[in-house]
């Protein structure tokens, strides 16, 4: 049966029967930018409280939204895992701000295929796309003993700031500082 689906809400079959289709969250990067605008270099802004959480890697390298890199330093000299494949798995909002405080507070989701034993700890990644002036991005990651719904809640974790709670870390451009600003 031949059908048109526009903005999966709803889609008309042959026929001229509508059936309703359950809303679907896209990336804002997903259609402006190749590789939904994660593909570069970004270091942790040294300026933000995140610096300090020791579950940022201070630099991510992303090649083609399909290879991820993390390094313990700024300059990329000590490897905490690299070359990580990874399977982009879709868009999920922001369980705090999506959609009532904003709109484009949107999570790309990404689950490993294939790397070494390190790039395990880095199973599922999201993150919340290259975006704003300065541009900047936000990271989460845990291993396969967790899942996306786990990453995504804790954005509703209560706040601690002895644990630097909720998870947001904040990464520029390379070379780049203060780029949440």
């Amino acid at each position: 049966m031949a059908s048109i689906c526009l903005i999966a809400a709803t889609c008309v079959f042959a026929g001229g029967a509508k059936q309703a289709v359950a809303e679907q969250i896209y990336s804002p990067n997903a259609f402006k930018v190749p590789y939904l605008g994660v593909d570069g270099v970004f270091t942790i802004d040294t300026e933000e409280v995140s610096a300090t959480d020791p579950r940022n890697p201070k630099r991510v390298v992303f090649q083609q939204m399909e290879r991820f890199s993390f390094y313990e330093d700024l300059d990329g000299n000590t490897p905490i895992a690299e070359n990580c494949r990874y399977v982009y798995k879709g868009a999920a909002g922001d369980p705090f701000y999506y959609p009532k405080e904003s709109k484009t507070s949107i999570w790309d989701l990404f689950e490993l295929a294939s790397g070494d034993e390190a790039c395990n700890n880095f199973y599922y990644v999201i993150l919340r796309s290259p975006h704003g002036n300065p541009v900047h991005m936000h990271m989460r990651y845990a291993n396969a003993d967790s899942s996306f719904d786990n990453l995504l809640n804790l954005s509703d974790s209560p706040e601690d700031k002895t644990k630097i709670d909720p998870w947001w870390s904040v990464y520029c451009n390379e070379g780049v500082t203060g780029c949440d600003q």
